[in-house]
């Protein structure tokens, strides 16, 4: 019995005492405490730092500095120096060569509406050419499948800037005639020419077009964007024939339609169809 107490004693004195595990948890938690409490305190003072921090305040008396805003021009005050026909749904538009040649830039007018334009394909015999624009037309030209005949006959043309100012547009039938035999490459007309006139159309009394405006009787010298166009024009106005017209897309692959079916009425206004076709030519330096 001695011996076994004195065997258990000798064994508590050489045991180590450990804590439980939840204490040495503690214990661990402990240690870390102030390294714990330095952040949070870090944290706490950036925070008061930044809602105590003044903020800029706006002068009431400042005022704000206005956008620049650049004026767009009215495109329906714009002074055109030619006129073009819509041919296709794609918008193509036809005209006078001599109204596009050596232009800066180019630009397309129609109603309130302007749009960039490109010269597609130029004529090297005719005074004609072809522009492509962003804008599509509500109608396009209808050539006459067959040629007009002989003698003099009712023709109605007139360029962008005349049938936007004409006060009786939406009664206007015919304004001209045919003049037969003047020249046997070119389509004469007995017409006051008007500012713009190049590349207007030339409608029979179908309302089919028969020729393109290009050129006075008697031109003067100057700006060759000019023929056509002056207050002082003469009384006779060249226009291309529709055949030499027709042949001249067909070449270049440019549609057009054709027809000999009346597009107008006997007593249908011819100017409003017209205004309906055309459009304004800018040309820029």
């Amino acid at each position: 019995m001695r011996v076994t107490m004195r065997i258990a004693t000798c064994a508590a004195r050489r045991l180590p005492v450990r804590p439980p595990a939840a204490g040495r948890i503690a214990a661990f938690a402990a240690s870390r405490l102030p390294v714990c409490v330095q952040c949070v305190a870090a944290v706490l003072g950036l925070t008061i730092a930044l809602l105590l921090a003044p903020t800029a305040q706006a002068d009431p008396a400042a005022q704000p500095t206005p956008l620049a805003i650049r004026p767009q021009p009215d495109a329906r005050t714009l002074d055109v120096n030619a006129t073009g026909i819509f041919i296709n749904d794609a918008g193509d538009v036809l005209t006078a060569r001599h109204a596009v040649a050596g232009c800066g830039s180019l630009f397309v007018i129609k109603d309130a509406r302007v749009a960039r334009a490109r010269v597609r394909v130029v004529s090297p015999e005719r005074d004609l050419a072809v522009v492509g624009s962003t804008l599509r037309p509500l109608l396009v030209a209808a050539f006459a499948r067959t040629p007009p005949g002989g003698g003099a006959q009712p023709v109605f043309a007139a360029g962008y800037d005349a049938l936007r100012k004409m006060p009786d547009r939406a009664t206007a039938v015919v304004n001209g005639l045919t003049r037969p035999g003047a020249r046997a490459d070119a389509l004469t007309l007995m017409l006051a020419a008007t500012n713009g006139a190049s590349g207007a159309a030339v409608l029979d009394q179908a309302g089919r077009v028969i020729g393109v405006v290009t050129d006075r009787a008697e031109v003067a010298t100057g700006d060759s964007r000019a023929v056509a166009t002056r207050t002082d024009a003469a009384r006779y106005v060249i226009a291309v024939p529709v055949e030499p017209v027709k042949a001249f897309l067909a070449a270049n692959g440019v549609r057009y339609d054709e027809t000999d079916a009346p597009q107008l009425e006997p007593l249908q206004p011819h100017a409003a169809r017209a205004a309906t076709l055309e459009v304004g030519i800018l040309c820029g330096e």
